[in-house]
């Protein structure tokens, strides 16, 4: 299984007595899609060691039709570990929200698989949920976490931004992509943000209830900033807390987008302005990633990519549906997209 990487420092747990009621305080919902070492490597680290809030944690995998893989049967036979597969893969917001409904717990620990966690990481985790209860330096009760997240080398991963605008999104593109859609939280301590990154985000079940829960319009990214928009809307506060620390392997920020991936993605944005924005917002994103899929596709076929080429133009094309109103016709191509590469089933 995977270790905790040297370079990275974790604060000391800030609790020690151990709690001896039996109910689960924190639900652990991991959704896995093709990465089984990584989930129970993910999983080991979480069951594994005697934690002194071992048994307050419960932790729930959600597999999204991934292939057939001898890890399922490792994670179907451990008993501490709730395993459910689903017939089809609905995105990461489908997953978590498949995995919740199983959750007992008053709180519930979204992780993604390439998250290795730092050594008592889980006492960290349980104390927190103890501590932050109905915090009233926030004004309002905290519905929403986010922790301190580092990349392979130690180094600091940025986890928290504000809300995409039009002109956020374009002012962005003057900025490298591991910085562009976010912000560096400068208090020591809990502090309110307006969203956290959901590969590693604590949720209150009642807040995680009170606004249904991700939205499944998303297949995959911008549903946390979905989320944290719905609960500050709701009166709940979203804080980012730096004495929890976990190495996340694999950012979006941190790889090259494949065409399919930017395909997810701008789709992901249309919906979350289509959502939440003015329309003339919508708009101008609908046009800046026409013009951005139409250079990239003329490119492809000079290159003799056709898969690329058709990729682009099924993001073209959605921009056009997202114009019309034919949001479902928008999310079709998506999945037009995602079947043609694999990660769905015609």
């Amino acid at each position: 299984m995977a270790a905790f990487p040297a370079a990275v420092r974790c604060r000391p747990a800030r609790h020690t007595g151990r709690f001896t009621a039996t109910t689960p305080l924190v639900s652990v919902v991991i959704v896995n899609y093709r990465r089984w070492e990584e989930t129970a490597a993910l999983v080991d680290q979480l069951v594994g060691p005697a934690h002194i809030y071992r048994d307050r944690i419960e932790v729930i995998v959600i597999d999204n039709a991934s292939p057939n893989d001898p890890r399922e049967d490792w994670l179907r036979g451990n008993n501490r570990v709730t395993f459910r597969r689903l017939p089809e893969n609905r995105g990461f917001g489908a997953g978590v929200n498949a995995g919740v409904r199983l959750a007992q717990a008053p709180w519930v620990l979204v992780l993604n698989p390439d998250v290795i966690l730092c050594a008592g990481f889980v006492d960290l985790l349980c104390a927190a949920a103890l501590d932050i209860g109905e915090d009233a330096s926030q004004g309002r009760p905290v519905g929403v976490v986010g922790f301190q997240l580092r990349n392979r080398d130690g180094s600091r991963q940025l986890s928290t931004g504000l809300f995409p605008t039009l002109s956020r999104m374009v002012l962005g593109l003057l900025r490298p992509r591991q910085t562009r859609k976010y912000i560096i939280p400068t208090a020591p301590d809990r502090q309110r943000v307006p969203w956290v990154t959901g590969s590693c985000m604590l949720i209150r079940s009642a807040c995680f209830a009170e606004v249904n829960g991700f939205d499944e319009d998303y297949f995959l990214y911008y549903e946390d900033v979905d989320l944290c928009r719905r609960a500050e809307a709701k009166g709940w506060a979203v804080c980012y807390d730096p004495a929890l620390e976990a190495v996340h392997l694999d950012p979006l920020q941190n790889r090259p987008l494949t065409a399919t991936m930017r395909a997810v993605t701008r789709h992901a944005s249309l919906v979350y302005f289509h959502k939440h924005l003015p329309g003339w917002q919508a708009q101008g994103l609908v046009r800046l990633i026409q013009f951005e899929a139409w250079v990239r596709e003329g490119l492809a076929r000079l290159r003799g990519r056709h898969d690329e080429a058709w990729v682009c133009q099924q993001v073209r094309r959605g921009g056009r549906d997202f114009l019309a109103g034919r949001f479902h016709a928008a999310r079709q191509r998506l999945e037009a997209v995602l079947i043609r590469a694999g990660m769905r089933s015609g």
